[in-house]
């Protein structure tokens, strides 16, 4: 009698939601790349039985369940159940690999060659325009808004309400594989998670503080740390300063408590100075830099936040104009 070795592989994902029934006894669990020896008559390979996939019912194979993912973010977490078969990317706070939103989950087919849906935390959303229908749904349990552009086959975006408020789908690039995966993308987004609870990180938040429209620049923060971040000027218009833009390397960070703002408290005993360096702003730019505040403030503590930076409008030595601007923030 001959023995034939057949290689099962199986792919088991956690399940969202603890799909179907996971009470199987230990015997009945087939593990992922386990080989299976079967007592068979002198057959040859092509002969050899085939070992059907899983089902609910069964009690001598393993169930195949969708994989569980999670994106966390400042303003709560994001988490979906894909099927075999799909693919997903993860996009962080400020990783820039999303076209609109703060953070998200990117999922295709495997098989697509381009397009994608991102499932992203947006803030306030609204969109208008000639061509745009939109129709009121339940999806993941929660009520939300499909919207289509121009009558196409696939919908544009499925904006949630209700508790995942928010959180928004949006569709990029992929006529050429929604008539196969159309309706399993609706099914994923019914496997939709948004836990407000769970949060992670920091983010900017937009305030009239971030602007100075004298000089037409804008102040924001991005890769936010308990212990720096990277400083983000944008300056819109070339004529609106009298001379050139500068700033230091000084700073000053305020907490929110009671409704007011406070200075943050500063551990460092002493004395303690910044270099007194000048850095130029060019117009109509978007200027970047590294800053680290451990050494002064230590770890901040989860709060809000803002950082405050001044800002010189240089006409000529000794005459120029001081303006301040603040970015506010978040801490989780």
């Amino acid at each position: 009698m001959k023995k034939f070795t057949v290689v099962l592989i199986i792919t088991i994902g956690l399940a969202l939601y603890g799909c179907g029934d996971t009470s199987q006894t230990e015997e009945s669990v087939i593990e992922k790349g386990q080989e299976i020896e079967i007592d068979s008559p002198d057959i040859q390979p092509e002969q050899a039985p085939k070992i059907e996939t899983a089902n609910k019912s069964s009690e001598s194979t393993a169930e195949i369940v969708n994989t569980a993912i999670f994106q966390g973010g400042p303003y709560g977490e994001i988490s979906l159940s894909l099927p075999g078969g799909w693919g997903y990317e993860l996009c962080p706070m400020d990783s820039d690999e999303l076209v609109y939103g703060m953070y998200g989950i990117k999922i295709y087919p495997d098989d697509a060659d381009d397009g994608y849906i991102a499932v992203n935390y947006t803030g306030t959303f609204g969109v208008c325009g000639m061509g745009l229908v939109e129709e009121s749904a339940t999806v993941a349990g929660e009520p939300a808004s499909i919207g289509t552009f121009d009558n196409h086959e696939y919908w544009d975006f499925v904006a949630f309400q209700g508790e995942y408020d928010g959180v928004v789908a949006l569709t990029y690039d992929v006529d050429d594989w929604w008539s196969e995966y159309g309706n399993q993308a609706l099914d994923i987004l019914d496997t939709l998670a948004y836990d407000k609870n769970v949060k992670e990180g920091g983010a900017c938040i937009d305030s009239e503080e971030s602007e100075v429209k004298e000089i037409a620049l804008y102040f924001a923060l991005k890769n936010i740390t308990p212990t720096g971040a990277t400083l983000v000027f944008r300056q819109n218009d070339a004529n609106a300063p009298k001379g050139e833009l500068m700033y230091g390397e000084d700073y000053v960070i305020e907490v929110l408590k009671d409704g007011e703002w406070k200075e943050a408290p500063i551990p460092v005993e002493g004395n303690y100075a910044f270099n007194a360096i000048a850095i130029m702003l060019p117009c109509e730019e978007i200027s970047e830099r590294e800053v680290d505040w451990e050494w002064l403030y230590g770890e901040l503590a989860p709060g809000e936040y803002r950082i405050g930076k001044s800002v010189d409008d240089f006409i000529e030595s000794g005459v120029f104009d001081e303006y301040m601007v603040y970015a506010h923030f978040i801490l989780n």
